[in-house]
């Protein structure tokens, strides 16, 4: 038998299943009282289990291996489970090296029992659990002060964009330079724009690096926009630090809805390309700033072109690991919405990186619903000798 999202333990089953999806799910889902999951249109509601507390009994084991360290043991099989399970399979299969376990699926199934008794036979912890915002790795530590002293150097000497986000006068998530607040208990995602000033077709020459429990990881997409049916030209998110929480991408679209990060409440500023020349250049920065609902960080299909009209996009052809070492998730990394969730030459299809990256801030966030996000340029990294403007060629060059 094997349990997977939407499973509960006798007597576990939410006495109103409406009400439980509130603070998961975006107003337009409320009527849907049901997980949303990986395929086209697939939907699953809770089932109960006629004995037994093998969900709780799965969750104590994720959160004493280090993957559900703020889990409730509730006996719910839900989204920070599912993520949670989703990250031992992957932990198995990219830093143990043992592809037995198959493609990280969040279902709890033969194989991936095998594994889960074998890593509690050998009392076996992920060996993230010995760091911590308290006792970070020397890199994570390297990256963090990057953004402090990016945030110095802003505040004596801000960008004419950043002037202009220092003077916005209205509400938005985009915080102005003395508010950046880089605070290791959070996590933070930092997107590295390269080249926005070169006009033509943006790609998909970015880097994501994730900071999340004192370590690591790395991925890359395109902080730009590809495309836009916006009179006003593409929208660009200026530079800098915003609030983001998770919630929903494609919210329009029921059947391929899924989770991403979204701006926190009133929109992150955005100046629009003008000129319509695919680059954001001294012309643009003439028009206003625009506080904008729809930046979100999202899924960007296997990294082949840039489907971004302005979000930010992390593809799924592969990430670097908290042991710096490159993870290939291409022979599993979907390449558009018809293979989600489906099987291709018998290998279940998923989000490939994307997955790792909303699975990790899903699993260790205190608060599923917060993040933060900051958007940097290339020349910053020469703030912190330690990383290097050659970092992003580097990161790109392994993985992309």
């Amino acid at each position: 038998m094997s349990i997977s999202l939407g499973a509960c333990d006798p007597g576990c089953v939410p006495a109103d299943p409406a009400q439980y999806f509130v603070p998961l799910h975006e107003s337009t889902m409320k009527g849907n009282a049901r997980f949303r999951s990986e395929g086209e249109d697939e939907w699953i509601g809770f089932r109960e289990y006629a004995a037994g507390n093998d969900v709780r009994d799965l969750q104590q084991f994720l959160k004493k291996a280090g993957f559900m360290p703020f889990g409730k043991l509730d006996g719910i099989f839900g989204y920070r489970t599912a993520a949670s399970l989703r990250l031992f399979q992957e932990y198995v299969r990219s830093i143990e090296g043992d592809a037995s376990i198959g493609a990280a699926d969040g279902v709890l199934g033969p194989r991936t029992t095998e594994h889960l008794r074998r890593w509690r036979a050998g009392a076996v912890q992920a060996n993230w659990e010995r760091s911590s915002s308290e006792s970070p790795t020397p890199e994570y530590s390297q990256w963090l002060r990057l953004l402090d002293r990016v945030r110095e150097h802003y505040l004596r000497k801000p960008t004419p964009l950043l002037e202009q986000v220092n003077e916005f006068a209205g509400v938005s998530d985009t915080l102005k330079v003395a508010d950046w607040n880089f605070d290791p208990r959070r996590i933070h995602l930092v997107g590295v724009r390269c080249g926005e000033a070169a006009p033509g077709p943006r790609v998909n020459d970015d880097v994501f690096v994730l900071l999340v429990n004192g370590i690591t990881f790395k991925f890359f997409g395109t902080t730009d926009p590809g495309k836009t049916s916006h009179d006003g030209g593409a929208p660009f998110l200026t530079p800098g630090q915003h609030r983001y929480r998770f919630g929903w991408h494609k919210i329009s679209d029921m059947k391929r809805v899924y989770r991403a990060l979204k701006p926190a409440k009133s929109g992150v500023l955005v100046v629009r390309d003008g000129n319509r020349d695919e680059a954001l250049t001294d012309v643009d920065l003439a028009g206003r700033l625009e506080a904008n609902h729809s930046i979100n960080v999202h899924w960007g299909g296997r990294g082949v072109s840039n489907w971004s009209e302005g979000c930010q996009v992390i593809c799924g052809k592969g990430y670097i690991s908290h042991e710096n070492e490159p993870v290939d998730c291409s022979r599993f990394a979907a390449l558009r919405y018809a293979e989600l969730g489906t099987r291709v030459n018998g290998v279940y299809m998923t989000k490939g990186a994307y997955s790792v990256l909303v699975d990790l801030v899903t699993a260790f966030s205190s608060d599923v619903h917060a993040a933060d996000y900051t958007l940097l340029y290339e020349q910053d990294l020469e703030l912190e000798p330690a990383i290097g403007r050659g970092a992003v060629r580097d990161i790109l060059a392994t993985i992309s």
